[in-house]
């Protein structure tokens, strides 16, 4: 898989230049946003007796849905660490920052959190335009960004080392589009279409790795099935137009959620009736924000939500805080409890000899799976993901799928 990341980051660094210098367009219906560096909570500087870590993410914005629940399942992890006595006694406190889904104020409260605030490691966004943006001013400091960006620029230089501090706890874009690929050939599907975003990071990388894990295997994308679109689209119809008419098995569409209730709309518009296959944003909420039948969407998660221990703690989130937790929830969880465990085998918060533990994590067994870091690329190894479809607006579980199967 090493090889296969390699040949294929090649290829999106060429794409992602371009890419990694555009924004994603602010919500205008967002409330309350804090300004830029402006922490949303708990702001300030650790006092004697705490232990202060950030929490960098799009919490008003296009993406602020992504943002906003890494923050939630942080927070409880930040919370139940604290009720079992904090991390060597000392207290746990995380100031969150607003990136706004936009690169500058990014940039702007990335710097705030490490020169102003001191804080000793941050929890990162998932949104790879976020990541991208931070990761050569991440140089310059040495406070670890413990986050969920899938694009592998992000994390590696283009001579194939890592950035020294950004960290993914996920599988990266190419791990989870060759699970994709190999997932639909494997049920049958040999003929496809991709609709991507192509002013968008995330879209982006996605994108290659499938399509070179399908024609590698047997399958066919032909190059005028596969249409480009920029945010200022909107009209989907058109845009599928061309993929329809060409009778494909299925539709790949490695896009943002708001989108994909767009795509599928569009595609089902057209007549439509065939596989659509998307990244981890047609999770829920994608169902109840299509508002009709999710039949012949295919999804990947990082959790199975339907286990019963999972379903527990859900019911016990939505309870106490009114949060419906979904993906992002687990893995913003999952990072602070990596965090912890750091911190209490360094017996220390200095981010440098955080940023080595970090490194060397081994067979953590979080509720995402069980999390290695590879210190080559500070990318995850081996971690399966959980192919999901859909029955109506209901989830069904299909199978645990790896990029090694």
């Amino acid at each position: 898989m090493k090889k296969a990341i390699a040949i294929i980051f090649a290829g999106l660094m060429t794409f992602n230049l371009a890419a990694c210098g555009s924004s994603q367009t602010p919500s205008t219906t967002a409330a309350n946003a804090a300004s830029a560096g402006t922490e949303t909570k708990a702001g300030g500087t650790a006092t004697d007796g705490e232990i202060l870590i950030g929490c960098l993410q799009d919490i008003t914005g296009a993406t602020s849905s992504l943002g906003q629940m890494v923050e939630a399942g942080a927070q409880w992890a930040v919370d139940e660490i604290n009720e079992n006595g904090g991390v060597k006694g000392k207290k746990l406190v995380m100031n969150t920052y607003d990136t706004k889904a936009d690169v500058t104020e990014a940039i702007n409260a990335y710097t705030k959190a490490v020169t102003s605030d001191k804080v000793s490691l941050i929890v990162g966004p998932p949104v790879a335009n976020i990541a991208l943006a931070i990761k050569e001013t991440s140089e310059q400091y040495e406070v670890p960004v413990m986050g969920l960006a899938m694009d592998p620029s992000a994390q590696l230089k283009a001579d194939g080392t890592p950035y020294k501090n950004m960290f993914c706890f996920q599988p990266n874009a190419i791990q989870q589009g060759a699970i994709m690929a190999k997932y639909a050939m494997k049920n049958g599907f040999k003929t496809f279409g991709v609709i991507y975003n192509e002013s968008n990071a995330y879209s982006l990388s996605l994108k290659e790795p499938f399509i070179t894990t399908i024609t590698e295997n047997g399958g066919t994308v032909e190059e005028k099935q596969q249409v480009a679109y920029n945010a200022n689209d909107t009209d989907f119809k058109t845009l599928l137009s061309p993929i329809v008419s060409a009778n494909v098995d299925a539709i790949y569409a490695p896009n943002y959620t708001k989108d994909l209730v767009n795509i599928v709309t569009a595609a089902r518009a057209l007549g439509y009736e065939g596989a659509i296959i998307c990244g981890l944003d047609a999770c829920p909420p994608f169902n109840t924000m299509l508002g009709g039948s999710s039949d012949g969407v295919y999804c990947i998660n990082n959790v199975d939500d339907t286990e019963p221990e999972l379903q527990k703690m859900i019911a016990a989130v939505k309870e106490k805080t009114g949060v419906e937790a979904t993906n992002k929830f687990f893995l913003g969880y999952d990072i602070v409890k990596i965090a912890a465990k750091c911190l209490e085998e360094t017996g220390t918060d200095d981010p440098a000899a955080l940023r080595t533990a970090i490194e060397n994590i081994k067979d953590f067994k979080g509720l995402t799976g069980n999390i290695s870091i590879d210190p080559e690329t500070h990318m995850t190894t081996g971690l399966d993901m959980v192919m999901f479809t859909y029955e109506g607006t209901t989830p069904k579980m299909l199978e645990r799928f790896s990029a090694d199967n």
